[in-house]
């Protein structure tokens, strides 16, 4: 056992993370996931995303001890001092749409009788495309020539080792969402000149998104659906008509296919660099009524309803690591709020 893994062993069987829980109640917790595979995955690489079944389930009986799940009534409840559960809300959320939300993540959540919202890249519902920073990854990590563009112009060699080549893959990709939308859509489209048969649907279980039969499906089984835009764009690089588009055709198309309300939707990536005042606006004029970012933190009362802070799960993580997430400890002890 690492130092690093003992430390975080020690914190839980001290009942730390048990205990900020504990402090944090009258405050929501509200987890980002995106993807829960059946088995996990052999290498971190393009999976820190992906949960396995396993900790899924271990992490929502923790969650479940301390916290009482909910949903977007009990958001509203919470937030107008209707709260009278003994324990602190909590809200489960899933980012893009992925179709094992549905056939590995949602028969939990039903069995354990939890609640969650799953927002969807509407774009991608129902084709066999994946999420464009994916596109990115897997199309750098193959690339057939000895150099390489960059998002930044510069050149590149590109490494023959694998484990290289993915990080060069990892900083292009995370290199691209500084990008303006039209850079970027211009980048993708250079990787794809050089990479035209290449078949980027590298793992159906992990990417492959639902249809919209299992959309209606999920909502049949009870869960809430929201919007994550069409084409999953960094909102804050993009143009104002194409921001109000994305947010306004997304709840559009979902309030079509499912025939009721969209009130709900999360910005793609989600953090304070990802999200600007311009951004909130047009999620507000788009109608919604909740907002949600993936900035690291517990949501309180006087937040604005439109940066509702998410955590993010991790792909990877042990139990012991997941709590520190959770609790709020790993973000206290890295300096965050």
């Amino acid at each position: 056992m690492s130092l690093k893994s003992g430390v975080k062993r020690l914190v839980d069987l001290l009942g730390v993370n048990d205990s900020a829980i504990r402090w944090h109640r009258s405050k929501m917790l509200v987890l980002c996931y995106h993807a829960v595979v059946a088995e996990r995955r052999e290498h971190s690489w393009s999976y820190d995303n992906c949960v396995d079944r396993q900790s899924f389930l271990d992490q929502l009986v923790w969650l479940k001890s301390l916290m009482e799940p909910t949903d977007l009534a009990g958001l509203r409840k919470w937030r107008d001092g209707g709260w009278t559960a003994k324990k602190g809300p909590l809200l489960i959320t899933f980012d893009d749409g992925y179709r094992n939300n549905l056939t590995q993540a949602a028969p939990i959540l039903q069995r354990e009788g939890v609640p969650a919202l799953f927002f969807l890249a509407t774009g991608l519902v129902g084709t066999d495309r994946v999420l464009w920073n994916d596109e990115m990854r897997v199309r750098i990590s193959r690339w057939p020539e000895p150099e390489i563009r960059m998002p930044s112009g510069e050149v590149a060699a590109v490494p023959r080792e694998i484990e290289a080549r993915r990080d060069l893959a990892t900083h292009a990709t995370q290199n691209s969402k500084a990008l303006a939308s039209d850079s970027c859509a211009e980048y993708l489209a250079y990787l794809r000149s050089k990479t035209p048969s290449l078949e980027v649907m590298d793992d159906p279980e992990a990417r492959a998104f639902m249809t919209w039969d299992e959309v209606r499906q999920l909502k049949s089984m009870g869960f809430e659906v929201g919007a994550h835009t069409v084409e999953h764009p960094i909102l804050s690089q993009a143009e104002a008509n194409s921001v109000d588009a994305e947010l306004r055709d997304s709840k559009a198309k979902i309030e079509r296919e499912l025939n009721c309300p969209c009130v709900s939707m999360a910005y793609p990536n989600g953090t304070e660099k990802d999200v600007n005042a311009a951004v909130v606006a047009s999620a507000r004029r788009a109608g919604y009524e909740w907002s949600f970012m993936t900035t690291p933190y517990w949501h309180q009362v006087g937040d604005d309803p439109h940066c509702i802070p998410r955590i993010c799960v991790p792909g990877h993580a042990g139990l012991d690591a997941f709590k520190l997430y959770a609790s709020g400890l790993r973000s206290f002890l890295a300096g965050g709020a």
